[in-house]
């Protein structure tokens, strides 16, 4: 189900998905985070209360393209 926000009278917003309200009365930058955690949910992201793998450089074994790079 697609995200609805809607802005309420005192300024605030509204989020809600699929017939219910997930927030009431947040920010505009609170809703925009809200949709998006709604929408990774609903396309199968599930939360596991860790933060993200890094990306490391492609050149890097073990960092050691890091270390080279700050002897220079």
């Amino acid at each position: 189900m697609p995200v609805r926000k809607k802005k309420l009278p005192s300024g605030k917003v509204q989020v809600s998905h699929g017939g219910k309200v997930s927030a009431k009365g947040t920010t505009q930058k609170k809703a925009d985070a809200q949709e998006r955690l709604l929408n990774a949910v609903e396309h199968g992201w599930k939360p596991t209360g860790k933060p993200a793998k890094k990306k490391r450089h492609h050149s890097a074994s073990g960092g050691s393209f890091i270390d080279q790079r700050s002897n220079l």
